[in-house]
């Protein structure tokens, strides 16, 4: 049923009765408060509820919605906006700010607005780190709650391990605590679940995470020649099956947008891309590094030791709002061919609108089977996570998908597994292309039991 808000006055009510505010189609910043951070994903819900940093408004929130038959759908940034939300009150907790850093017990605690760059500001200086990824915009709760693919990850594994306790209000409107402490029975199967399920199982509030002692950091960005690709591409992997799991390389080819934000030389052009962080310090890191800086002509080399709060600047992505649309698989191992169908895929795809393919090198705590006990983000049995994206300048801009990402997806369609990280999937993607079908059954049952109504709509849903 579509609602509107002459339909249901519940939504008038509440307005009125929130600390905080709700935003209703027709009010000056509707457009501004109902748009994802993917502004090409056309977000329509019933109206956009901002509550004030209490359990009381996300209570009020609870029972218009049971009332008036929405649905609700809890969006702290938009990165990971999926669909239009229609019949949704949906729900941003930015004034949900709490972040507080325990040195001594090696923990940090985060309330469901924060983002990444003001949790690393927190941690500069300390010697110790979080899971975080690659773009300080992202907050940290939607991130972590949806697995979180991190630079460190093949070091710790996958960020929704690092949740040590949960603070979140449930379908019943009933404030509740889960903690790696303290969760026995239900709650240990609930706790698994929230480690990867995001926001179908209920508002959550705040969150405490493990911190890792990592006292000297080294990474950057190094950018080749596009014609450098092959030996570039060939190198890196050579270099990750040896490496020691405190070392991450992402690597990929780059078409630079012709746009006021590129640099003038650089508008126009491809590239061969390198993107390094490493647990350790600099003379270590240049001894891995060395056969990939002597493999081929360096066009801008960025690497540098560095402190916990610049991690945002290794992979210097965009933070400003943008269209965007994305397509990813986790691939196995590489075909006879090497990096070479890849290759020889980019070129022709960046006229349709194809902006950059990147591949994450695997392994490590990734890879480690025992994931899969503490939650729902359990091991990843691929070598390689790749993505491809053409980027937006007008958001409203149609692009033919199979021109842009048909020539990716056939140089790795008999390499790929039904699997992935649910914070990397791409919109319209529920979590089946992310899941393994006894963990969705098993997710369901958890769903079912502390969501009988469906109240909560994640942006990556349960199959039909």
């Amino acid at each position: 049923m579509q609602h509107t808000t002459e339909m249901d006055p519940n939504l008038r009510t509440l307005a009125a009765t929130l600390d905080g505010r709700l935003v209703l189609p027709g009010d000056a910043d509707w457009d501004t408060a109902r748009m994802p951070w993917n502004l090409a994903v056309d977000q329509q819900p019933a109206a956009v509820a901002i509550p004030a940093a209490s359990a009381d408004d996300l209570r009020r929130i609870i029972a218009a919605a049971r009332i008036g038959g929405f649905e609700i759908a809890v969006q702290p940034g938009g990165h990971g906006a999926s669909s239009d939300l229609r019949g949704c009150i949906l729900v941003r907790l930015a004034n949900f700010d709490e972040v507080t850093v325990n040195v001594d017990e090696r923990y940090a605690r985060i309330g469901a607005g924060v983002k990444w760059g003001a949790v690393l500001a927190r941690l500069a200086g300390t010697g110790l780190i979080a899971l975080a990824g690659t773009n300080p915009d992202v907050t940290a709760a939607g991130y972590l709650l949806s697995g979180g693919h991190s630079w460190f990850s093949r070091w710790k594994g996958l960020a929704a391990h690092s949740i040590r306790a949960v603070e979140f209000v449930d379908a019943h409107g009933r404030s509740r605590r889960i903690s790696a402490d303290s969760s026995a029975g239900g709650d240990a199967e609930l706790l698994w679940a929230l480690r990867g399920a995001a926001g179908m199982l209920g508002m959550v509030t705040a969150l405490e995470i493990d911190l890792y002692p990592a006292p000297a950091l080294f990474g950057g960005k190094i950018l080749f020649p596009i014609e450098a690709a092959a030996i570039v591409l060939d190198t890196v992997a050579a270099i990750m099956a040896e490496a020691p799991d405190e070392l991450t390389i992402f690597m990929g080819l780059v078409n630079m947008p012709d746009a006021p934000m590129v640099p003038e030389p650089m508008r126009g052009h491809s590239f061969a891309t390198v993107d390094v962080v490493f647990v350790g310090d600099a003379a270590t890191a240049g001894g891995l590094l060395a056969p990939l800086l002597s493999a081929a002509p360096v066009i801008a080399n960025l690497t540098q030791p560095f402190d916990i709060g610049h991690l945002g600047e290794v992979a210097a992505e965009p933070t400003d709002p943008m269209g965007s649309l994305d397509w990813n698989a986790a691939v196995t191992a590489l075909g006879e061919d090497g990096f070479a169908p890849l290759i020889e895929a980019f070129a022709p795809a960046t006229p349709a609108g194809l902006s950059m393919v990147q591949l994450r090198p695997l392994g490590g705590a990734i890879a480690d089977a025992a994931a899969d006990a503490t939650g729902v983000v359990g091991h990843l049995d691929a070598q390689y996570l790749v993505f491809a994206g053409a980027i937006l300048m007008d958001p409203s801009r149609r692009i033919d998908r199979e021109a842009v990402f048909g020539p990716i997806d056939r140089a790795f369609s008999e390499m790929t597994i039904p699997r992935m990280v649910p914070t990397l999937l791409s919109p319209g993607q529920d979590l089946s292309a992310a899941l393994s079908p006894e963990v969705l059954t098993r997710l369901g049952k958890v769903k079912f039991a502390v969501d009988p109504d469906s109240l909560f709509r994640s942006n990556r849903r349960l199959p039909s």
